[in-house]
């Protein structure tokens, strides 16, 4: 039968221990004292013991040489009142039968034994003569008796001293540590029964107080901890109830299967989609409950060990009152917790969807049919189109011959009268607007013609090696007069870097600058007119040259700026009054664009207006 362990309390250990610490303090502390003390006696006996032959030998010597037995027995007798004397014995001559010994009745005790030699000496001076030989016994009898009362005050004083210290121990530990212990302990079993949050006062500020602060906060953060718990297990619950809600209550099937295809768990939507009713589907394979397909099963089957998911796979199902269900399916495995596999899957119904995409696909094949007819008209009216493009396209033609040669004759009869010095100054004012006017004509004719041939794609560019220098002087010279008659300064601004002969259409890159420029001058009423030509990139073989046009004219709007390049528009109000086409800007801009590059414009209301393009033209 196994002994039942025995519980010592911390109060008892810490008790015994500190006893036993202090009892072995006191016995070494004791140890060393009667050590150090029967020491001192034994060295105090030999003292004594040394002085004791001493005395005998020189009071001894006189009456044995004398041979006075009396005074040998007194002095005998003297010797032996010592109590630490045991025994003393004399042998010699002058005594009485050759010996004289004293010897107390009770045994000595760790006797001391000295032998010596008495020696009588009559005067200082002569050498001294043996009379007889001494020894004498010292007990150690009274030095073991002071010992003795040593040590026992020594365990006196440790019973006291132990006595004294398991007393205070035990009330010093019962008012230090059980006390606070206990309560504790206390405090551990309210905790322990459900008062999370409880509280112990702290009376000191040693190690108990602070295991005490150490228990009053763990007691807060389990109460804490509980209330968090508390709040979780709610939370859970919620979202449990939320889940449940949303399972049941999903607008699309829902279902769980494991990996043999056996159904888990299914949502009321999909067993009504499958006409179920109040039949239970756990337990039940997939394919028994939806009627799909064998090879069907088995593709999905195998795209799932595949891939671990399924997405918008459709399928045709058996559903309610055995109709044909067609639903999209997505579906993933999910590893369970213990290693097992299951599906989780979702299904919608897309009958309705099925026949919407099949009206959706008759109606397609109409349109197309629709669209075919559509597409064949258009390509009849396309090849009308481009017939009366061309037809327009040799009207143009011969209409600006048949305008160019009357207009012609009429603009050199108008100068050779211009010539003739005869006409009166009257006549001239009017010949000179004949001639503006067939001027202006002229440039009408041009211009629309330029734009019918730009949109026939017949207009291509000539280049040839060109003076830049001499091309820009040409421009602004046939400008510079019509801006001094309205008052206008006129600027030139050439980059002294740019080259003399460069390789392009020299017409059409005159024909861009002066239509800049004239429209500056024309919607300029104050200030000036520019035009600047800069080098931006120069290389061995080619440069880029930038060309602005700027003046401080009427300006535009933003608006206006948007429609500035749209053939016959006219973004000006005062356009209608200062004539034009609204085909210059259009044609100026068709023309830098097959130069490889486009013409940009800057412009505020009021403040004028700048025009910027660019050219990379080789040297020549």
């Amino acid at each position: 039968m196994a002994l039942a362990p025995i519980s010592i309390g911390i109060q008892t250990r810490l008790t015994a221990g500190i006893a036993l610490v202090a009892s072995l303090l006191v016995l070494a502390v004791g140890w060393y004292w009667t050590t150090h003390e029967e020491a001192e006696l034994m060295a105090g006996l030999r003292q004594r013991e040394a002085r004791m032959a001493g005395l005998i030998e020189r009071g001894f010597a006189g009456p044995i040489w004398n041979l006075d037995h009396v005074a040998i027995e007194n002095l005998l007798d003297a010797v032996m009142a010592d109590p630490e004397v045991h025994a003393i014995e004399l042998k010699g001559l002058g005594l009485r039968g050759g010996q004289a010994r004293r010897v107390r009745d009770n045994p000595a005790v760790g006797s001391l034994r000295r032998e010596f030699a008495i020696t009588y000496q009559p005067a200082a001076d002569t050498a001294g003569t043996q009379v007889a030989s001494a020894v004498l016994t010292f007990t150690r009898y009274l030095v073991d008796e002071q010992i003795s009362r040593t040590r026992f005050f020594v365990v006196e004083l440790l019973a006291v001293v132990v006595i004294g210290i398991v007393i205070a121990s035990s009330l010093l530990v019962q008012w230090l540590v059980r006390r606070p212990v206990l309560k504790l302990g206390a405090l551990a079993q309210r905790v322990a029964k459900g008062d999370l949050g409880a509280q112990e006062t702290v009376e000191r500020g040693d190690e108990i107080g602070e295991l005490t602060m150490r228990f009053n906060a763990m007691s807060l953060k389990l109460r804490s901890a509980a209330d968090q718990v508390q709040l979780s297990s709610a939370g859970l619950r919620a979202s449990e109830a939320r889940y449940r809600s949303l399972f049941e209550n999903a607008t699309e099937g829902v279902f769980q299967a494991d990996a043999d295809a056996r159904v888990l768990s299914m949502n009321r939507t999909f067993t009504q989609m499958l006409g179920l009713g109040s039949q239970n589907p756990v337990g039940r394979r997939l394919a028994e409950l939806t009627g799909i397909d064998r090879h069907e099963m088995q593709r999905v089957a195998a795209v799932m060990n595949e891939q671990g998911k399924i997405q918008q796979c459709q399928l045709q199902l058996r559903g309610a009152a055995g109709r044909p269900l067609w639903v999209e399916l997505n579906a993933h495995w999910v590893e369970g917790e213990s290693g097992q596999r299951r599906i989780e899957g979702m299904v919608s119904d897309i009958s309705l969807r099925r026949q919407a995409e099949a009206e959706l696909t008759r109606h397609r094949d109409h349109l197309e049919e629709l669209v075919n007819e559509r597409t064949a008209e258009l390509s009849e009216a396309k090849l009308r189109a481009e017939s009366a493009n061309q037809a327009k396209g040799r009207f143009l033609a011969t209409m600006s011959h048949e305008f160019r040669t009357p207009l012609n004759a009429i603009l050199g009869f108008t100068q050779l009268m211009q010539m003739d010095a005869a006409i009166p100054a009257g006549q001239q004012a009017k010949l000179q607007l004949m001639r503006d006017s067939g001027l202006h004509l002229l440039e009408l004719i041009n211009d629309v013609l330029d734009m019918a041939s730009i949109e026939a794609g017949k207009v291509s560019l000539k280049p040839a090696s060109v003076d830049l220098r001499a091309l820009v002087d040409m421009a602004c010279d046939s400008v510079r007069l019509r801006a001094e008659q309205k008052g206008l300064a006129f600027w030139l601004d050439i980059d002294a870097r740019l080259p003399t002969q460069v390789i392009a259409d020299g017409q059409r890159l005159r024909q861009v600058l002066l239509n800049l420029l004239s429209n500056a001058v024309k919607f300029t009423d104050s200030g000036s007119v520019q035009l600047d030509a800069r080098v931006v990139e120069l290389d061995a073989t080619h440069t880029r040259l930038r060309f602005e046009v700027s003046d401080t004219g009427i300006g535009m709007t933003p608006a206006q700026q948007a429609r500035l390049f749209q053939a016959f528009e006219q973004v000006s109000d005062a356009s209608r009054h200062l004539g034009g086409t609204g085909l210059g800007l259009s044609i100026s801009q068709q023309l830098v664009r097959l130069m490889g590059s486009q013409i940009l414009v800057q412009s505020t209301a009021g403040h004028g207006s700048s025009f910027v393009f660019e050219l990379r033209l080789a040297l020549a």
